[in-house]
């Protein structure tokens, strides 16, 4: 191996590991989560209507939801709050206990915090914009 091949190793094996690692990264980066909503149940019967989704984060359905949600966001967000429970977390829990819901469902609460409808997974967001329309302004 002449002087140049060996020099030329050395710069070529780095450069390959730091290209993995940077498609590595790429790929992670991607699987974030886009964007959050508060997870703060305290949020609930404060004086205005609140949109709350369970998430289990093992679970794959949640994060089609999440996007829904956070589609729809805009057209509501002066009318309502938008919440997000999960069920790594005790609140999380009871919250899936007591309404008897699993990742991706969604519960609608009037202002002053009692449910106004339950829905499984929506389909599509327009199946979403529906069910908080039709439960909001009954």
């Amino acid at each position: 191996m002449s002087l140049s091949t060996a020099a030329s190793s050395r710069i070529i094996k780095p450069f390959i590991v730091l290209i993995c690692l940077a498609v590595i990264a790429a790929v992670l980066w991607q699987l974030l989560p886009k964007a959050s909503f508060s997870s703060d149940m305290s949020h609930v019967g404060q004086g205005k209507p609140a949109l709350v989704m369970l998430r289990e984060v093992h679970v794959m359905g949640g994060e089609l939801v999440m996007d829904q949600m956070l589609a729809v966001y805009p057209e509501f967000e002066n009318d309502m709050v938008f919440l997000v429970v999960h069920t790594g977390h005790p609140d999380g829990q009871q919250f899936a206990n007591t309404h008897n819901i699993r990742d991706g469902s969604l519960v609608l609460f009037d202002a002053q915090g009692r449910p106004l409808g339950v829905s499984g997974r929506p389909d599509n967001i327009n199946e979403l914009r529906l069910f908080i329309r039709q439960n909001l302004h009954n």
